[in-house]
């Protein structure tokens, strides 16, 4: 028994320690959310991220300089190193040409070189060594021409996985003015051409220092910047926590609360601002407090207004479906309950939204209002009309058989089209009529008897519109 109390309350225990420890990392969590949300922490990232840009755009330009600087040595370079072999080549070409050969392995071995074509003045080639298969000396051979003098091209590999630099420099023969025989002037003959070629990949070292000198004076700057950028953040924030504490207290009900900050620029003056509302706002509060009942008695005026302005359409006066679904089942129940008759009908525009697409929605409105005062001065007193959505109408006629109920139609339908030719000639709008009487079926609910005259209405309109369908003769409609 001692032991199982003894498990029971390690249990309780360590889920109360759970519960603790969840509790924690949710108000953590809590804190970290209004932290990220504060205006501190937006304008510190924003400050942040403005450093980034603009150390990125100073780094990008100082890169760009420096790859430009790194191509331009680089192909200087390459230059001077062609020159200076051709200088070598020249003089073994007059001293021993059969040393040639391994002059220009010795060099392919000793540098990055890829190849090294010697040519005679006429462009014949006379030895060449090179690095790798022959695919590259084919190429230069027949497809690439030969540069000019002096001026590296940029050219690829075969298989265009290497760049390199394809450079020609002359190999010229210095004859000293004693042997020349131009009256003591030297003179320069040309031997031939040295053509080789360098990969141009080695100006990529310098960049990729020149990005790490720059990465690291990127990162030094925002961490340097990080701190004081929170610290004058915060100089601006703190006041406006203060301000924005006091009012909540205010809108709390603390109505003699007011803000202590004193200082002189925008927050000052928003503070200011805020001790002035308050100030009013508490003189006001009595007045307030004494005008409440007239304006409780104002309210309720106007939401008895409100209450009859609800059961109409406000375009067309005539009521609206709530109201006329209300009346709908006390008219139903009257005439069950006395075996009276009621009838039905529902009225739709025949191209309604091509008139109001085309003519726009002044003329679709007019047309709206039309149908209702055509309803209005047909009806009687005890007649309820409402505009059933759009340009549907709903006419609900107590006491009235299928007959009276046609006539009227035919009426209305008469009387529309009198209407529209003569306030709206321009356009071209008929009428389709739907009727349904009690005494035509026996119907279970106020609402089939609706239902009923709309499938007659639709009926008139797969007949071809412009035309009454009453629910008894819906299998045979006719233009009416």
């Amino acid at each position: 028994m001692g032991s199982a109390t003894r498990g029971t309350h390690r249990e309780r225990t360590e889920s109360a320690r759970l519960q603790s420890a969840w509790l924690m990392i949710k108000k953590g969590f809590r804190v970290f959310q209004e932290a990220a949300g504060s205006l501190q922490c937006k304008i510190t990232a924003l400050m942040v991220v403005a450093i980034f840009a603009i150390t990125g755009t100073c780094a990008g330009y100082l890169i760009r300089v420096a790859a430009d600087a790194a191509i331009r040595d680089h192909r200087q370079n390459v230059v001077q190193l062609a020159r200076t072999l051709a200088q070598a080549t020249g003089a073994v070409l007059e001293s021993n040409p059969a040393l040639l050969r391994p002059l220009l392995k010795n060099t392919l071995t000793g540098t990055q070189l890829l190849y090294a074509f010697v040519e005679d003045a006429q462009g014949r080639e006379v030895e060449s060594v090179h690095r790798g298969d022959d695919d590259l000396l084919v190429r230069l051979r027949i497809k690439d021409p030969r540069p000019p003098a002096g001026l590296p091209v940029v050219r690829r590999s075969p298989d265009g996985t290497l760049s390199f630099l394809d450079v020609v420099v002359p190999i010229v023969h210095h004859v000293p003015a004693a042997s020349s025989g131009a009256q003591g002037r030297s003179r320069t003959d040309l031997v031939g051409y040295l053509r080789i070629g360098l990969p141009a990949s080695g100006w990529h070292r310098v960049v990729a220092s020149r990005i790490d000198l720059m990465l690291g004076i990127g990162l030094l700057a925002t961490a340097a910047v990080a701190p004081l950028v929170f610290f004058l953040v915060r100089r601006i924030v703190a006041p406006l926590d203060e301000l924005a504490q006091a009012m909540i207290r205010f809108s709390r009900g603390q109505l003699e609360v007011r803000s202590a900050i004193t200082r002189r620029d925008e927050i000052g003056r928003v503070a200011q601002a805020f001790n002035r509302m308050a100030d009013q706002h508490e003189q006001t509060h009595v007045r307030i407090m004494k005008l409440n009942e007239e304006l409780e008695k104002r309210v309720a005026l106007r939401t008895q207004q409100l209450r009859d302005l609800a059961s109409r359409d406000p375009l067309t006066g005539l009521f609206n479906r709530r109201y006329f679904n209300e009346m709908l089942e006390r008219r139903f129940s009257e005439a069950v309950r006395y075996e009276t008759d009621l009838s039905c009908i529902m009225l739709d525009l025949d191209g309604f939204k091509q008139v109001n697409d085309a003519f726009g929605h002044h003329i679709g409105d007019d047309l709206i209002q039309i149908t209702a005062d055509t309803i209005t001065e047909e009806l009687r007193g005890s007649d309820i009309a409402a505009r059933f959505g759009g340009d549907e109408f709903v006419i609900l006629l107590p006491q009235t058989n299928a007959e009276e109920a046609m006539n009227l139609a035919r009426r209305i339908k008469a009387r529309f089209a009198e209407r529209v030719a003569k306030l709206v000639p321009e356009v071209t709008v008929t009428m389709s009529l739907g009727i349904a009487s009690m005494a035509a079926a026996d119907f279970e609910d106020a609402e089939s008897l609706v239902r009923t005259a709309d499938q007659a209405m639709y009926a008139a309109k797969a007949a071809g519109k412009d035309r009454i369908v009453a629910a008894d003769t819906a299998s045979k409609p006719s233009a009416l």
